[in-house]
C-alpha cells in the first residue's frame, strides 16, 4: 500500500534555497539551506532555527543541472507559507511550505 498522498511528482534531489522571512517578534532572518524535497506546490528543507506554522517566507530556489554554469542555472522567487514543522533535538526544524506565488527571475 502506499501512503504518500501527493498527486504531483517532487524532486528528491538537493537544491540551494535561500529562506528570508522575520521571527514573531519582527526581526528578520535569512539562511541557506538545502532543500530535502520540492515540487510544483511547495518544498521541504531544514532550517536552523525553529519555524513556526503559519509563517510567510520568501523564498529563492536555485536550480542546475550536472556540468552547467550557475549563471544559466533557472531560478524561482517564491513566497509561501509553513504548513509543517518538525523541531529537531538541536534547535533547527525540519519545515514544509507551500507555495503562495512563484516566478522566474
Amino acid at each position: 500500500m502506499n501512503l504518500e498522498r501527493r498527486q504531483k511528482p517532487r524532486l528528491s534531489d538537493p537544491i540551494p534555497v535561500v529562506v528570508k522571512g522575520s521571527d514573531e517578534n519582527g526581526r528578520k532572518y535569512r539562511f541557506d539551506t538545502i532543500t530535502r524535497n520540492v515540487g510544483s506546490e511547495g518544498l521541504c528543507a531544514l532550517a536552523p532555527r525553529i519555524m513556526k506554522k503559519g509563517e510567510t517566507v520568501s523564498l529563492r530556489v536555485q536550480f542546475s543541472l550536472a556540468g552547467s554554469k550557475p549563471v544559466q542555472a533557472p531560478v524561482v522567487a517564491a513566497s509561501a507559507i509553513v504548513l509543517r514543522v518538525e523541531e529537531q533535538p538541536d534547535k533547527t526544524s525540519l519545515f514544509a511550505v507551500s507555495f503562495l506565488s512563484r516566478r522566474m527571475i
